[in-house]
């Protein structure tokens, strides 16, 4: 009986796992979903603030070495003032110039060019320790921008080139060297003699830029201001592509327009698009340099850099700042997922509870009401249908019919065939009455052999007719089956009328009464046994 009771609890049980499991799996995952959204604005905090300040240490970075370029080619001047040498000789100054070379190792070349652009001194520096050119290497640089730039200033004013590689008799030098080159008027006696030029060999300031770079979470590039790469941690293969025929097209500005765009409509700041986070700086060294410098510093009409942290979109750190509310669900479902697996097992488990307790209540109540052996409702669950149906009847106006039986013969066949046979008797007339009667009504196991049929609006020959299809039952049984006994069983019908006076009990004891006078009659001559 419990087992039955369970299997019919088997669609409860499911819906409790649903119904359990979505509760659990809503609270953890609002809960996993805070703590996710908080935990990913920490990091995307803690990424723009490192970001941006990487940028502006790499902004500093490069304004610092400049300014520090600036100066020494100011020592350079000064150097050649000191040295008090006519013009025509300059033997003198090659060796502190040497010096000066050897001891910096940045400088690939340091050059005094005299007003009609002639070179009269050259020191170059290579791996072996600086030189001197002899006069047969000196070149005439009046056509060069840098020299016909410096003729322009004042004394001590300072003209520093663009960024760009050093050529040299119309080629490009390979190995490539990054080069800005500083120049500055020489004057003697009040007249221009000529220029002081330094080619900066810039690859010491990329190198730094290079190891600060390496902080960054995602990609760091120098560029231009035509956008182009002067330094790409990515992929150095894409820099100084404006240097090189055919290369035009490969720049920063043509991969990513829009945020080219953005980026130099000014200032610093943090750019966040589809294709990811761009974190920039823009270098502006007259900007930078000339609040802090008593000298005047001019500079080529491309003296702005960008510093760019690029983080892009489509990389775990990139992907946290272009979160919405599906994909932030989708990561901790997918995060969490062995933990929503677990919860379906403890939603079984804390269902099937529910579904064991409440067939335990079920089975408790069924055997409260009904009887064990038969399933039709026992003494005092009929008593307390019959009085509810009685109420109901005095209060509408209508007739219940109550039909007293009793199972003739019970004893003899528990004692000649057994109480297992008994029982099968018992269970036989149950079962007949049982699908017997109408779906309004209903049968009580009274005691052992004695059962109620309540007929719910009927009138005591509805219930006479409903009794008649109940023995043809029993007469089939009896023709049909081999039974090693006869269901023979005797009835009383009494009618309860909602004007009259008479009790249930007393409609009970009537119906009793006339069962007793139909088995009189039938006992004689019956033979239960076959």
């Amino acid at each position: 009986m419990f087992i039955q009771m369970l299997l019919k609890e088997k669609r409860i049980a499911q819906l409790f796992t649903l119904l359990i499991f979505l509760v659990m799996a809503f609270v953890f995952l609002v809960v996993t979903y805070v703590l996710q959204v908080n935990e990913d604005r920490i990091i995307r905090s803690e990424v723009e603030i490192t970001e941006y300040d990487l940028v502006q240490l790499e902004k500093s970075t490069i304004a610092n070495k400049i300014q520090r370029r600036a100066s020494d080619v100011l020592f350079v001047v000064d150097s050649l003032y000191l040295s008090g040498e006519m013009l025509s000789g300059f033997n003198e100054i090659e060796r502190p110039w040497i010096a000066f070379s050897d001891r910096y190792q940045i400088y690939d070349q340091i050059r005094y060019i005299d007003s009609s652009g002639q070179e009269k001194i050259r020191i170059n520096y290579s791996p072996d320790g600086a030189y001197a050119v002899g006069q047969e290497g000196l070149q005439n640089k009046a056509d060069r921008y840098y020299f016909t730039s410096a003729l322009t200033l004042r004394k001590n004013d300072i003209f520093i080139s663009k960024l760009d590689l050093n050529v040299e008799n119309g080629q490009i030098e390979d190995p490539v060297k990054p080069t800005i080159r500083l120049a500055t008027p020489f004057f003697w006696e009040g007249a221009l003699a000529g220029v002081i030029v330094l080619n900066y060999n810039a690859d010491d300031m990329l190198a730094q830029v290079r190891a600060i770079a390496d902080a960054s979470r995602g990609e760091v590039y120098l560029l231009n201001v035509g956008g182009y790469w002067l330094y790409n941690s990515a992929d150095s293969q894409t820099e100084w592509a404006f240097m090189y025929e055919g290369r035009e097209d490969e720049s920063f500005a043509h991969a990513f327009p829009v945020e080219w765009e953005a980026i130099t409509a000014g200032g610093d700041g943090v750019l966040i698009t589809e294709n990811g986070v761009f974190t920039f700086a823009v270098v502006m060294p007259e900007a930078e340099i000339t609040g802090n410098s008593e000298n005047a510093l001019l500079f080529d009409q491309e003296d702005s850099y960008y510093i760019i942290s690029y983080i892009p979109g489509d990389t775990a750190i990139g992907l946290l700042f272009a979160q919405n509310l599906w994909t932030i669900l989708g990561r901790v479902v997918t995060q969490y997922l062995s933990i929503y697996f677990l919860m379906t097992g403890i939603a079984f488990v804390l269902a099937a509870f529910v579904a064991v307790s409440r067939a335990q209540k079920k089975e408790i109540k069924y055997f409260s009401e009904f009887d064990a052996l038969t399933g039709v409702y026992n003494r005092r669950a009929g008593y307390r249908k019959l009085n509810e149906l009685k109420k109901q009847s005095s209060d509408r106006g209508y007739q219940i019919a109550i039909c007293f039986i009793d199972v003739n013969g019970l004893k003899e066949v528990n004692d000649s065939l057994g109480h297992d046979t008994g029982d099968e008797l018992i269970q036989s007339v149950a079962s007949v009455i049982r699908d017997s009667v109408r779906g309004n009504d209903f049968v009580s196991r009274f005691g052992g052999d004695e059962f109620l049929i309540v007929f719910d609006r009927l009138e005591e020959s509805g219930a006479e007719g409903i009794w008649k299809r109940i023995t043809d039952k029993f007469a089939k049984i009896n023709a049909e089956e081999q039974r090693p006994y006869r269901i023979s069983v005797s009835h009383g019908v009494g009618l309860f009328v909602s004007n009259g006076e008479v009790s249930i009990d007393g409609i009970i004891a009537r119906a009793d009464e006339k069962m007793y006078e139909e088995k009189r009659k039938i006992k004689k001559g019956l033979k239960v046994i076959r």
